[in-house]
């Protein structure tokens, strides 16, 4: 472009806006909280809808899946929004998105097995060995089958 030929006429090429597709940055937050944002450049915006959704879930079912439910939403509108140009357009990251997920994974494995060990394990050691005669004396039958 040398700055004198206006857009339409031959030998200009207008430069190719890139997109962002809403379905994928919808679907990223589908499977992991998030993932929608980083996708659509806002990676501290996908953590913290992480960690709120994380800690949502913890404490009662339902918060957690609120902000997972609006994670899902703003993914979807903020890559919409994007592509119109009424929010300034975030190049995606790659180098984000794997860390982002390497992170998440990780926390998550973390999560599952502070939870295996701190409730699981001291239930199923309460609970015993269940061979037949202590499975008997549960049903109150006290002798063999």
């Amino acid at each position: 472009m040398d700055g004198k030929t206006p857009a339409g006429y031959p030998g200009y090429s207008a430069p190719v806006r890139e997109q962002k597709n809403r379905l994928i940055a919808g679907a990223c937050s589908s499977v992991l909280p998030g993932l929608g944002q980083v996708y659509n450049g806002e990676t501290a915006k996908g953590f913290a809808i992480f960690i709120l959704t994380l800690a949502g879930l913890a404490l009662l079912l339902i918060p957690g899946l609120i902000a997972w439910l609006y994670g899902i939403y703003n993914a979807y509108t903020t890559a919409g929004k994007m592509n119109t140009g009424e929010i300034p357009f975030r190049e995606t990251r790659m180098l984000h998105v794997v860390l982002f997920i390497v992170f998440a994974v990780a926390v998550i494995a973390v999560t599952l097995l502070v939870l295996i060990y701190l409730v699981i394990d001291p239930l199923m050691s309460q609970m015993g060995t269940l061979d037949t005669g202590s499975f008997n004396q549960l049903l109150g039958s006290g002798g063999s089958i």
